[in-house]
């Protein structure tokens, strides 16, 4: 076993297409990994406190079409106005539970600024319509008559919008109300509110949910762009190895090989301890490449990360040595390679999530070794202990299917 080991080692490292993958994956897993971009998938609001609460961003220029609405309509408000009675009609819009309501507060906007934004709107992000604010909004909401102080901005053609105006005229008709009788108009908008019925929200949600931050579900999304880059180098790595299993097979080395009494679970023991070098070194190159990157960018402990790249390297590389030996063929070998990667990545939900797809799609996405390695990430940075165990099981079960596959692949190719 021991001279197959070296022998195959030694061919890897004359392999000019194997070098290739060794090096640039760990650097482009970097470079995704230095990305300084937010907003890098949808956002859930956690909680039923959200359901009925404003969503308070940071600038005019975050895109609204990040944020779940869980089929709301969704609004996205600039206020100028910033005032209690602005803050009110708000607050009322989303305890309809039809409205979800993402506000910046954007004072001393001007008009050029705000028709600026309205058309960023209208062309690169995905909401119902848009709302501003003015400075004038108490005046007029109080008098009845709103001209400048609020503008409302239809942005889809979603039929949705005839409930937000009917919404908003209701909204403004009670503060008019609360205004003519003079005195305090929030406490008479709140002696209002007290004689209607009172909703009760339950949130029903799966015990097992993981609540993330949005800045752990960028990181969380980065981290799956990294793994889709990573297996891309592990698969290759390991159809290398099976490219020199299918040679000697070709050139009767093989033949040779089991004159030595060598059995065929002993044969692919000895690939598959050169794949675990081969992944050993790969993520020894990942390792150092991601001292490129802070702790607080990875969301998870540094040596936890490297650990996670060499066991997932370790399933993958082995995997697709299984299909070479399978398959008995170079070019079938790499095409089944590069299905294996691609599909398995898009499946596993590293490039978009799955949450609005079938049953059936969500069903074989957990057959993708890079899902359960995403659901440990879930888990080890909201301080989960039980992602370690995961960790562990789910390699050991990955690696006992493909070792007793790839003993019984061999038998079946020699047509024993």
């Amino acid at each position: 076993m021991k001279s197959i080991i070296n022998s195959t080692i030694k061919l890897l490292f004359r392999n000019v297409g194997f070098w290739f993958f060794m090096i640039v994956t760990p650097i482009l897993s970097t470079l995704i990994l230095k990305v300084e971009q937010t907003n890098l998938s949808s956002y859930e609001l956690n909680g039923s406190a959200a359901a009925s609460s404003v969503v308070e961003i940071e600038s005019a220029d975050e895109k609204v079409a990040y944020y779940s609405g869980k089929g709301r309509y969704v609004i996205k408000v600039y206020d100028a106005c910033g005032s209690e009675l602005s803050e009110y009609m708000l607050s009322k819009m989303t305890e309809s539970g039809a409205f979800l309501v993402c506000r910046v507060k954007v004072p001393g906007m001007t008009k050029e600024e705000l028709d600026e934004r309205i058309s960023l709107d209208a062309e690169k992000d995905r909401l119902g319509a848009a709302l501003f604010l003015g400075k004038d909004f108490d005046a007029e909401a109080a008098a009845g008559a709103v001209k400048d102080g609020m503008k409302v901005f239809i942005l889809s053609e979603d039929e949705r919008k005839s409930l937000m105006n009917s919404e908003l005229t209701m909204i403004l008709g009670q503060i008019r109300s609360a205004a003519q009788g003079g005195g305090d108009i929030l406490g008479t908008l709140k002696s209002m509110n007290d004689n209607l019925p009172k909703k009760t929200v339950e949130t029903l949600a799966a015990k097992d949910e993981i609540g993330l931050t949005n800045e752990q579900i960028d990181q969380r999304t980065l981290i799956g762009y990294a793994f889709a880059f990573m297996t891309l180098g592990f698969v290759f790595a390991g159809i290398f190895i099976a490219h020199t299993a299918i040679n000697e097979k070709k050139d009767m080395v093989l033949t040779r090989i089991r004159l030595t009494r060598l059995s065929n679970a002993q044969y692919f023991t000895a690939k598959f301890i050169s794949g675990a070098i081969v992944s050993a070194l790969l993520t020894t190159i990942m390792a150092g490449c991601s001292f490129l990157i802070s702790e607080e960018k990875l969301g998870i402990d540094r040596l936890t990360f490297v650990v996670m790249i060499f066991l997932l390297g370790l399933i993958f590389c082995s995997l697709s040595l299984l299909l070479g030996i399978l398959f008995d063929n170079v070019m079938s070998a790499n095409i089944a390679a590069f299905s294996l990667w691609s599909l398995s990545a898009m499946l596993a939900g590293l490039y978009f999530p799955l949450d609005s797809a079938t049953d059936t799609v969500k069903t074989i996405s957990y057959l993708m070794p890079q899902k359960w390695f995403l659901s440990i990430t879930e888990n080890l940075m909201t301080g989960d202990g039980k992602g370690f165990i995961m960790l562990l099981g789910v390699t050991a079960a990955y690696m006992v299917i493909i070792l007793s596959l790839g003993s019984v692949g061999i038998k079946f190719r020699n047509n024993e």
